[in-house]
């Protein structure tokens, strides 16, 4: 089972470089922890749009001691600096598919 994080930022303009600069200064030693599969950054627009933050964690028990960290604390620090109430959601995965569901599927439009 994979446990994904996905926190999404409507930041104030005046504070949307302060909270990128945040939440990229923590995604190394995010990534570099035994459990963590993946840590990204992702925002839509540069101008006005939407921040997104991204982990990928092996284990609930790993991503609990993740979330009392002080990195963590960090991204609430972002959060904190966001216009409006962010979306926080974390997901039990528990099956995972790729390309080959994809291909699967394409594969089989014609019936």
């Amino acid at each position: 089972m994979r446990i994904l994080a996905i926190v999404q930022i409507s930041p104030l303009p005046e504070k949307r470089a302060e909270i990128l600069q945040i939440l990229t200064s923590i995604k190394e030693p995010v990534q570099a922890l035994n459990a963590c599969l993946d840590c990204r950054v992702c925002q839509e627009d540069p101008g006005d749009g939407m921040i997104v933050y991204l982990e990928q964690w092996q284990s609930w028990e790993a991503f609990m001691r993740h979330l009392r960290s002080e990195n963590y604390a960090k991204i609430l620090g972002a959060i904190e600096l966001a216009r409006e109430m962010p979306s926080v959601a974390f997901f039990e995965v528990s099956s995972i598919k790729g390309m080959d569901l994809l291909n699967a599927v394409r594969s089989d439009k014609g019936a």
